[in-house]
């Protein structure tokens, strides 16, 4: 664990690395993409600071965050309306607040992105909300798999998954933005990333 946990925080070095590249077309979605990016990688920082402060159970509510965060930065480019943008984008205030409560959950922001976000974009997203995201929602909401878990304590290779998982949205959130800088460099760079920290991974998320 603790050796991947040491992987873990030389890839998101990495990733952070990454984000730090402009993007081609500067746009309010770029822009709001950016943050949520860079929201994406705090999460999954704040996951393994949890890890190694053994408070597993938050760590794995913030699984769930890391995501919302991953599908809503894709949401953004692909799939939201100039409206919706406008709203997520706008200065913070009373009114503004109320007006971003009409804006999709991640269920809607997933369908809308079908037909818009290239595939290879999405699939991770799909896969990610089919093996996990259910079984995230007890932990966010004090369900039977938090009370259990916090009853019979976390085996090892639970926590080395939800480790991987991290470091898998966090690979996607490198690729995603390396798309929007439009550099084939940088986009061959964050594709190269996922065979030189396959360790990290439970599976590759980008082959191509």
């Amino acid at each position: 664990m603790d050796q991947l946990l040491s992987r873990s925080a030389e890839f998101e070095n990495f990733v952070n690395g990454l984000l730090a590249h402009p993007e081609a077309q500067k746009s309010k979605r770029t822009e709001g993409a950016r943050i949520l990016c860079s929201v994406v990688m705090e999460h999954a920082l704040s996951i393994k600071i949890l890890m190694h402060a053994n408070a597993f159970t938050s760590a794995l509510g913030l699984l769930r965050l890391q995501y919302e965060a991953l599908v809503r930065a894709h949401w953004l480019v692909f799939a939201a309306s100039d409206i919706m943008v406008d709203k997520l984008l706008s200065e913070l205030t009373n009114e503004s607040a109320q007006a971003a409560n009409s804006i999709p959950m991640v269920g809607e922001m997933m369908k809308a992105m079908e037909g818009k976000a290239p595939q290879n974009a999405l699939q991770p997203l799909l896969e990610f909300k089919e093996n996990s995201y259910r079984s995230l929602s007890s932990y966010i909401h004090g369900g039977i798999h938090v009370i259990s878990r916090k009853k019979q304590g976390y085996p090892v290779i639970l926590l080395e998954n939800v480790l991987k998982n991290s470091n898998q949205l966090s690979g996607v959130a490198g690729y995603f933005w390396s798309h929007q800088t439009q550099n084939p460099l940088i986009i061959a760079n964050a594709m190269a990333s996922f065979k030189k920290y396959q360790d990290c991974f439970n599976y590759l998320t980008q082959d191509n």
